[in-house]
């Protein structure tokens, strides 16, 4: 798509080059007008190759002005007499007339001069396809058969589709796919981590090809149904890896924007519907080929589609849609070029060749470009660590051409534009010395000055004297005689547990006795010698007459030691099973409070520098700081959480083992800070709330911190 904007340069160096020749557009080419952002633009159409070109009204008049009689100076000096605000300058008719020559829209009256004529424009392309073999996303389109016979048999179900009964039925499936979705949430995850495994590989990619079989289809059946043309489909290999590819670009010539955006749309709202299928299949299917091909589908109709076709801050289907529906043509090239323009502006002194018109339209430009670079290089990284947490080499070979593409490409290139750009011949001295200062000053202020380090750890709070209540018996939990949150004293009755079996177990026991009793008194009165196996007998039924008294007596929980019952939960498990040995509540002594926090392996930077200060969060109440007095590490490795409540399980997030989730996946080391007693009355301190410390360290530049976390983080995570 071409563009032009007015220029500050009237003349160019390069005009001589082409204002003796004679060109025009080609009989062939088709026009027709568009309006974007309240400015008409031309969109010329080649029907031999079905490609598509926008340019402005102004390099629009320009060209209705050559043809085969006219040399490109007389149209440009007719131009400028009569339109003399709107004409375009040398330069712009330079680079219109090359990109024209490029896309195959122009002839010459010399077709033998044009092999050297737009040499600059030739080169540029090399340099483009170049910086292609080097790019990361690199792809090569193969093309192998025209589907427009395949598209006109099917039009009446196309008409449906793209109809508002079809809406209706893909709306209706769509959210039938995401109710189920939501009901299976759980089990959806859990499948997750298997994705990459060498076992389900060929199955991701089954349902990968599946998907962007969907995708593309529908990207030319919308297409289709509209008007355009589609004579091209084919593979496309992406990190030669093979995937579908049509050509749709027809749909870029349609005069009405909603059309233009069905079209970009089409193929995520198909995968929407392809995802929502393959979660009622995965569903309601037994486990085995069918029901791994449809998790597959699904994830990649949702995950892919959402982190990148639909994300405008990528170049697929929603940057397209996004660039239509603000009618800013153009989008991804013009927010580069002024990103570069502010930076050759604002640091080398350089004037930009062209001026947007709109001051808030540069502002966005510029917005969407630096967004747009840090998306990119957060799903990078992102696919970067999601690959090697299973292929580990891989990954590391990914994350080597990315710093390659990423950095040192970049580094070169500028390099290159400071010390030969024939842009800077007047202004390189003070280039350099602003990339210098610039650069100094980023280095003083990440590598030289230090910056308090701050460490962040879940935890808990404690009483420093308590002691927990456990159920002796197992029980329904039946009545609570103290409310929690009341002071006791030792003895007083907290609860009771009712057994329903207990009392007839006693009075079965009890008779049982009653029987051996009888039967010895009646061997005593036959005088019968051997009376030991019914004296055992007795001793064994006392004994267990004894046990259950006691576990009588024990359904009555009374208090071991005075202090204030906490048992926070305990209301809402009344009428509850407590097994033997659950914790029932606490008992503790209000008079003092600690946090108790788990500290990562990453953090064990700790053990060598002071803490200067910290400060406790707690959850609830989160405008309440509460300042710590003392802040001491445990230099030994503990697997069992202070609370179930700081794992996953109980909404913490510290990882735990699925069957034991009190116990944490990683060893990590216990923190232990003293609360000060003079903040004690500004927050509601209850035994077992759980919060959130932050650790104040001694100063470190950034540089080093960053440095240091990311070791931390290689060594932790693929242990490098």
């Amino acid at each position: 798509m071409i563009a032009s904007d007015a220029s500050a340069h009237t003349f160019s160096s390069s005009w001589h080059r082409v204002a003796s020749v004679k060109a025009a557009l080609r009989p062939n080419v088709q026009a027709h007008r568009q309006s974007f952002r309240d400015e008409i633009w031309y969109i010329l159409r080649d029907p031999i190759n079905n490609q598509f070109y926008r340019v402005s009204v102004e390099a629009y008049r320009y060209l209705c002005r050559l043809s085969s009689i006219r040399t490109v100076d007389e149209a440009w000096q007719e131009m400028l007499e009569q339109e003399p605000e709107s004409a375009l300058s040398q330069e712009e008719v330079v680079q219109l007339l090359g990109q024209l020559n490029l896309s195959n829209l122009l002839y010459f009256d010399t077709p033998a001069a044009t092999a050297s004529l737009f040499e600059r424009y030739r080169q540029r392309q090399e340099r483009e396809k170049s910086s292609r073999l080097a790019s990361l996303l690199f792809s090569i389109r193969i093309p192998l058969f025209d589907p427009d016979a395949l598209l006109n048999r099917a039009m009446p179900l196309i008409r449906w589709l793209y109809s508002p009964a079809g809406f209706l039925l893909w709306l209706l499936l769509v959210l039938t796919g995401a109710k189920v979705a939501i009901d299976h949430g759980e089990k959806l995850f859990e499948q997750a981590p298997d994705l990459l495994l060498p076992g389900n590989l060929l199955l991701l990619y089954s349902g990968f090809l599946i998907a962007k079989l969907t995708h593309e289809f529908n990207h030319a059946a919308a297409c289709k149904r509209y008007g355009g043309e589609v004579h091209q489909m084919g593979v496309m290999l992406v990190l030669f890896t093979p995937m579908p590819y049509v050509d749709a670009s027809a749909g870029w010539g349609f005069r009405f924007r909603w059309q233009r955006v069905l079209v970009g749309a089409a193929g995520m709202l198909s995968e929407f519907a392809l995802g929502a299928i393959a979660v009622l299949v995965w569903a309601w299917s037994a486990p085995g080929t069918v029901h791994a091909i449809a998790y597959n589908a699904m994830f990649v109709t949702t995950v892919s589609t959402i982190l990148f076709n639909i994300n405008p801050l990528l170049r697929f289907d929603g940057y397209y849609i996004l660039a239509d529906l603000l009618n800013v043509p153009n989008l991804y090239q013009r927010a580069r070029e002024q990103l570069r323009q502010l930076v050759e502006k604002w640091l080398f002194g350089l004037s930009p060749a062209t001026e947007t018109h709109a001051p808030l339209e540069a502002k966005l430009l510029a917005l969407y470009g630096l967004l747009s670079l840090l998306y990119w290089g957060v799903v990078i990284t992102g696919i970067i660590l999601f690959v090697a947490d299973q292929y580990l080499d891989l990954g590391l070979l990914m994350a080597f051409l990315m710093v390659i593409t990423s950095l040192f490409v970049p580094v070169l290139r500028l390099l290159h534009f400071l010390l030969f750009s024939p842009r800077l011949e007047w202004h390189r001295g003070r280039a350099v010395l602003v990339l210098c200062a610039l650069l100094s000053v980023i280095y003083i202020l990440l590598g030289v000055v230090p910056f308090p380090e701050r460490i962040r750890a879940p935890g808990i709070v404690q009483a420093q004297h308590f002691r927990e209540v456990n159920s002796e018996v197992s029980g329904w939990l039946e009545t609570l005689l103290v409310k929690p949150g009341h002071a006791v004293v030792s003895g007083q009755p907290l609860l009771r547990i009712k057994m329903l079996d207990l009392d007839l177990e006693l009075q079965s026991t009890e008779q049982q006795r009653l029987q051996v009793v009888a039967l010895i008194r009646q061997a005593e009165h036959a005088m019968i010698a051997d009376l030991a196996p019914l004296r055992e007998q007795l001793q064994a039924i006392e004994e267990l007459l004894a046990e259950l008294h006691r576990k009588e007596s024990a359904l009555l929980v009374t208090a071991p030691v005075t202090g204030l019952w906490s048992a926070t939960e305990l209301e809402e498990s009344l009428g509850k099973w407590m097994p033997r040995g659950s914790v029932l509540g606490t008992l503790i002594d209000p008079e003092g409070f600690r946090f108790v926090a788990v500290l990562s392996q990453v953090s064990t930077h700790l053990f060598d520098r002071l803490p200067q200060q910290g400060e406790i969060c707690l959850n609830g109440q989160e405008n309440i700081k509460l300042s710590v007095e003392k802040v001491q590490v445990v230099p030994f490795q503990h697997g069992l959480l202070p609370s179930p409540a700081l794992g996953w399980a109980g909404g913490g997030e510290v990882a735990v083992d699925a069957n034991n989730p009190a116990m944490a996946t990683e060893p990590f080391f216990l923190l232990y800070a003293q609360i000060s007693s003079a903040q004690m009355h500004q927050a509601q301190l209850l035994h077992g709330r759980s919060g959130t410390i932050r650790i104040t360290l001694d100063s470190l530049p950034l540089l080093w911190q960053w440095e240091r976390s990311l070791r931390q983080f290689l060594q932790q995570k693929y242990r490098l």
